[in-house]
């Protein structure tokens, strides 16, 4: 027995050089640990995050797209993961050569806004590299070049998130969702989430510095969405354009606010910083890398990363967030990433990756919040080129073979590929749309929207005029119809009726339009309409625009105090636009006056008249710089943007009224014109304007007379004179300032508690100048029954200061006046020298 198994071991020597050699090679073999790193709220990669074997010096770091890739030889069960703002986490590892594991890491502000306690004389080592990176601006900058293109890669996403409890109750939902786990698309932790639109674009961007300037040629465009069909228009609007970020910029423009930059000259006063480390190194490049937070929580300013590379003081890289804290409204977070290309010695350098992430929070307990997604990779093309004054005449234009791309297209243009999920979401889309209870949902909210309830190729309504009481028509009904783009491109057929169960007279309206060109917009059109009108109304004010929730609240009250009258109105009218921002339009209208008031004028032919008929043209020109058109296949109606919103709009009016044309009664002419402009103002907020001054040379009846718009109701309105009444002041020749200006969250953020509230400020002034000559004067021939008013040298002045944003919507504003403060000789009561108005508007 013992001689067998001397035998057997004697065998197995031979084999344990092998087994030595094998278990080398288990001990010395290589692992390879790769992945991706997320944000564990909102799915988006997490950059620079630090990847480290559990008990060792050996580690990595994510790149820009959350990737990182581990190679070492110790055995070791575990990595730890780590990033400045997020919760550290150890993952388990296997001895196997190659894996893949990709990590969720959960958001932990706590390393940012911990108060750090500093000996007393402390200098903070990150004030001289921010002094310094201020110094440079003017050569780091890429607004220091005089032009560049860029060859830009853009994908939009939109997804619901947060699904409520209630919603996922309802049929369509479940339905989608359901889709949704099949084809494995699903949000954090498995919650369910419902993907609304995905798009990608590859277009060329131009932008030149003198005159500031920008252009983009959309060249491909792939576009997929639930409710968003108009490919054409949103190739316009998924671009690059309007993705761009300059940190550089003193203040950065998100979700139409002003945010404070981290790099911003007044750098000291807004935000705290730490320098994290000197000799960070990032894609091979040295930089300082220094986290920082704003020094008020409710202030517009970021919290996050940069890292300066230290040959020449430039942004090489930035994570910027804008937390919860902010005062802001239904967005719960904002985070920008970007990236310099960082290898030009002799310019500034140009962002080559730039990913935006916008967390809209659930407006209520029963609906979803909505994740939107924007990612944009450039590739510099060329700088410093010089182009023909007419090259930016066009901001946006898009081949026209723009949406003709197949698969294989985008998996050579996209910078990175797309995941199996990701490209699972178009299908999917396609899907969603089909679902009977989803095409409902999309028909309310086209009808929440736009006020017609779509029914084939006919829209009805508009739905909020259906129904109104007034103390002159009594219980009023209209039933009103206008065709939609799918019953032709071109031509637009509308009419209405209406029936007053008090007056018991029916109202009627007719109306052709016919669209001559999209592309550079042109249209004409005819209507008629019989119906009530009222004197307060034919205001030429620019700051009173008509739209169908104004329109159907004219309807409700005691609306004789506004003079109504019964109107026959024809009306012709051409709209064309000449150049980008330049349009004109001119119109012919014929309508009588057939009063339910005591009126009367002298009539030129002879006599007392209480009936007036009108035939007048108008010819109205206006430009606004910051606008571009934009062309839409499926909206039959001038579509456009607002590029810049600091640049003014100048509008200008001349009307001829001219006698016996038609029957008129009347030859006058009037000219107004406006100039309205937003102001961004940084710190302070953001300000609006708007001038108007208009003259009447002619001798006319008051109606014809500008009536400015005053408000009795507890209402606030921005467009109106809030404690001037109706019919309180008419005018010949009039000039008036309506100012506005949000303060955002500036003082009301400091105070302790009511920062709390995210309250803000707002103040408004209204002035106005304006007379009425001695021959209109005599025109006012009714005196008992119009009290009319005159302003002598001294302005009209109100002003107000208010507080907005109460629950979110809610505005109170509480107005003085400030002239005119004995002015109670009134048919309709006196002068109301101050006054609590209430308003609701959404702003975020």
């Amino acid at each position: 027995m013992n001689s067998i198994k001397l035998q057997f071991f004697c065998g197995l020597l031979p084999l344990f050089p092998i087994l030595l050699l094998g278990t080398q090679l288990v001990y010395g073999q290589k692992i390879i640990v790769k992945g991706k790193i997320t944000d564990a709220n909102t799915g988006e990669p997490v950059t620079y995050a630090t990847i480290g074997i559990k008990g060792t010096s050996i580690g990595t770091s994510t790149n820009f797209d959350g990737l990182f890739k581990l190679e070492f030889q110790k055995k070791s069960d575990s990595i730890v993961v780590s990033c400045l703002g997020y919760l550290q986490k150890t993952v388990p590892i296997s001895n196997v050569a190659e894996q893949v594991i990709d990590i969720q890491l959960k958001p932990s502000f706590k390393s940012l806004n911990e108060v750090r306690i500093t000996p007393k004389g402390y200098i903070n080592p990150a004030w001289a590299i921010l002094r310094e990176v201020v110094n440079h601006k003017p050569v780091n900058d890429p607004r220091g070049l005089k032009s560049y293109q860029l060859e830009s890669y853009s994908r939009i996403e939109l997804d619901a998130s947060n699904l409520s409890s209630n919603l996922l109750k309802k049929r369509f939902i479940q339905d989608a969702v359901s889709m949704a786990d099949s084809m494995k698309i699903t949000g954090i932790d498995h919650m369910p989430i419902l993907p609304l639109f995905l798009s990608e674009t590859v277009s060329d961007f131009f932008y030149q510095s003198n005159p500031d300037a920008k252009r983009e040629d959309v060249k491909k465009t792939k576009t997929n969405g639930i409710g968003f069909e108009d490919g054409t228009l949103l190739a316009q609007l998924t671009g690059s354009t309007f993705q761009q970020y300059n940190f550089y910029k003193n203040f950065v423009s998100a979700a139409g606010k002003e945010f404070v930059s981290p790099i911003t000259d007044g750098w000291k006063n807004w935000y705290d910083y730490e320098l994290e480390n000197r000799d960070a190194i990032v894609d091979g490049k040295i930089c300082y890398q220094i986290s920082f937070k704003p020094k008020h929580p409710q202030d517009l300013a970021f919290t996050g990363i940069i890292w300066i590379a230290k040959e020449n003081y430039a942004l090489y890289q930035i994570k910027a967030t804008i937390e919860p804290g902010a005062n802001l409204n239904f967005i719960h977070q904002i985070s920008v990433q970007q990236q310099m290309d960082g290898k030009a010695t002799d310019r500034p350098w140009l962002p080559v990756k730039t990913r935006i992430l916008v967390d809209v929070s659930q407006l209520s307990s029963n609906t979803s919040g909505l994740l939107a997604k924007f990612y944009t990779s450039n590739k510099i093309i060329t700088f410093d080129n010089v182009y023909p004054s007419d090259f930016f005449k066009d901001n946006i234009t898009v081949a026209a073979n723009a949406q003709q791309a197949d698969n294989s297209f985008w998996e050579m243009n996209r910078p990175d590929s797309l995941t199996m999920a990701e490209k699972s979401v178009y299908r999917l889309i396609d899907t969603v749309k089909t679902l009977p209870t989803v095409r409902n949902y999309l028909t309310a909210a086209d009808l929440l929207i736009n006020g017609y309830y779509r029914a084939g190729n006919i829209s009805l309504g508009p739905i909020l005029n259906t129904y109104s009481y007034n103390n002159v028509e009594g219980n009023r009904i209209r039933l009103g119809f206008k065709t939609n783009s799918g019953f032709d491109r071109k031509w637009i057929f509308g009419g209405y009726v209406a029936y007053g169960s008090k007056d018991r007279d029916a109202k009627y309206g007719a109306s052709v339009d016919y669209i001559l060109s999209r592309k550079q917009w042109t249209e004409a059109g005819i209507s008629f309409t019989h119906d009530l009108n009222q004197v307060a109304l034919l205001s030429d004010s620019y700051l009173y625009q008509r739209n169908n929730l104004f329109s159907a609240f004219t309807r409700f009250g005691h609306i004789d105090r506004r003079k109504v009258f019964d109107q026959d109105l024809l009306n012709i009218y051409i709209r064309r636009d000449l150049f980008k921002g330049f349009t004109e339009k001119i119109s012919f209208s014929r309508w009588s006056l057939d009063p339910q008031f005591l009126f009367n004028f002298n009539d030129p032919n002879g006599g007392l008249s209480n009936q007036l008929l009108v035939s007048e043209f108008q010819f109205e020109t206006k430009w606004a710089p910051g606008s571009q058109p934009l062309v839409s296949e499926t909206i039959n109606r001038p579509v456009s943007v607002k590029t810049d919103i600091s640049k003014p709009v100048f509008t200008f009016r001349y009307t001829l009224g001219l006698k016996n044309v038609l029957g008129s009664d009347l030859t006058y002419h009037k000219f107004s014109f406006n100039i309205t402009q937003s102001l961004k103002m940084g710190s302070l907020g953001r300000g609006k304007y708007s001038f108007t001054a208009g003259y009447i040379p002619s001798s006319v009846p008051f109606p014809l007379l500008e009536n400015h718009l005053g408000n009795s109701t507890f209402l606030y309105n921005p467009n109106a004179f809030n404690l001037m009444r109706f019919f309180e002041f008419a005018s010949d020749k009039y000039a008036s300032l309506n100012y506005t200006q949000h303060f955002e969250g500036l003082l009301l953020n400091s105070i302790p508690v009511i920062k709390n509230f995210k309250w803000r400020l707002v103040g408004t002034a209204n002035i106005l100048y304006g007379g009425i000559s001695q021959t209109n004067q005599n025109n006012i021939l009714d005196r008992n029954s119009i009290d009319l008013q005159r302003l002598g040298s001294t302005p009209y002045l109100e002003a107000g200061y208010g507080v907005e944003n109460i629950f979110r919507f809610l505005r109170v504003d509480f107005i003085h006046r400030l002239t005119y403060t004995d002015n109670h000789n009134t048919l309709n009561g006196g002068a109301k020298n101050f006054g609590i108005k209430i308003s609701a508007q959404i702003r975020l």
